[in-house]
């Protein structure tokens, strides 16, 4: 028995080293990936229309400023990285631009998991402060 647990336990530590191997040294220093709303997960407040302007920080976290207040955001599904945003129906956003959105401001803590889960890290990788997000359900390039 204690053989086996011992077998088992090195086949882990084998391939937690392998997996660290994989990927390159860019992928390794990528961040979180763009913030999108999870399957399954509901996010919490009253939905308004929201007007800002796309800002890409040094560290690749994209947030929007809104009334002059810098917050990450929570892009919907679909949403992906690109220049440095692709919306769902691939409209490219980049820094500077204005968006208009139907969303919500809230809290790092009302977010599903609280500061401690998977939103947590996210958030602690982009610095997001104040300790707020932006949650967009849907959102438009302004042209």
């Amino acid at each position: 028995m204690i053989h086996r647990c011992f077998t088992a336990c090195a086949f882990v530590a084998v391939a937690l080293a392998l997996a660290a191997c994989t990927g390159s040294q860019d992928e390794a220093l990528g961040g979180p990936g763009l913030p999108q709303q999870l399957r399954g997960e509901t996010y919490p407040g009253a939905r308004h229309e929201l007007a800002g302007e796309l800002q890409l920080l040094d560290n690749g976290c994209v947030n929007v400023v809104i009334d002059g207040v810098s917050r990450l955001v929570i892009w919907p599904a679909g949403s992906d990285l690109g220049d440095p945003v692709t919306l769902p129906d691939s409209t490219p956003l980049a820094d500077g631009d204005a968006i208009t959105g139907i969303g919500t401001v809230m809290t790092v803590n009302a977010l599903p998991g609280g500061a401690d889960g998977y939103w947590g890290s996210v958030t602690g990788f982009c610095d997001t402060q104040p300790r707020e997000v932006v949650v967009f359900d849907e959102v438009s390039l302004d042209r």
